[in-house]
């Protein structure tokens, strides 16, 4: 599937303190830097939290921007979150040219419930939930769908078996991306206790009854 065409509002900033930020956080805006091979000096703006959490949320890979002035594309090349939170901190953006060769992690879809699922009493172990790709911008898919339907019990999906067009992969082609394998068995511990093992000595019985007798006789 195409990368969808997603436009992200941002608003260039020119304060750059530690107070200004706080308090455009507070206002509900996420600081962040624009950096591009063919922009000498990065470019620091401004979102609304709102805005990122959207374009998170619409799952495409390339975004579109207008950053000073100009319509850029962008990667979201790294996002900072508040550790307690969860709430956005920071946010860099990576100008591209769609012409460029570029590696990406492409999310995996999975379709369909595996036949050794469904029929042969197995059970899905994910190995991996997105590829790596050397890609084209303009051609980079929002993910790939993976059929696992006719997977049966025992047998995996490798990464080299996945239809990723004319993508060159990254990933090695031997990584394991699903396997459907027997459930596994946990069984209780065998907790082993030694029994005293009684043994009735008659000779030994009758000394001490023996014993017993004769102290009560010297009782008397």
């Amino acid at each position: 599937m195409s990368a969808k065409d997603y436009k992200i509002e941002v608003f260039k900033r020119d304060r750059l303190g530690k107070r200004d930020v706080k308090k455009l956080r507070a206002e509900g805006f996420i600081p962040g830097i624009y950096y591009a091979a063919d922009q000498p000096d990065p470019i620091a703006f401004k979102m609304e939290q709102k805005e990122l959490r959207a374009a998170l949320a619409d799952e495409a890979l390339v975004y579109h921007v207008s950053v000073g002035g100009k319509r850029r594309n962008i990667l979201i090349r790294e996002i900072q979150y508040h550790p307690v939170t969860d709430e956005f901190l920071h946010v860099d953006f990576q100008g591209v040219s769609m012409d460029a060769l570029i590696e990406f992690a492409v999310p995996l879809q999975f379709v369909g419930k595996p036949i050794g699922v469904a029929d042969e009493g197995g059970q899905i172990h994910h190995g991996l939930m997105e590829l790596h790709i050397l890609c084209i911008a303009s051609e980079v898919p929002s993910y790939f769908e993976v059929e696992i339907a006719d997977v049966h019990l025992g047998e995996s999906i490798h990464a080299g078996d996945l239809d990723i067009g004319g993508a060159e992969l990254v990933t090695s082609p031997d990584a394991t991306v699903l396997t459907v394998a027997r459930p596994k068995v946990f069984e209780e511990p065998v907790v082993e206790t030694e029994a005293e093992e009684f043994v009735f000595d008659e000779e030994e019985q009758v000394e001490a009854a023996e014993d017993t007798e004769s102290e009560k006789s010297e009782e008397e």
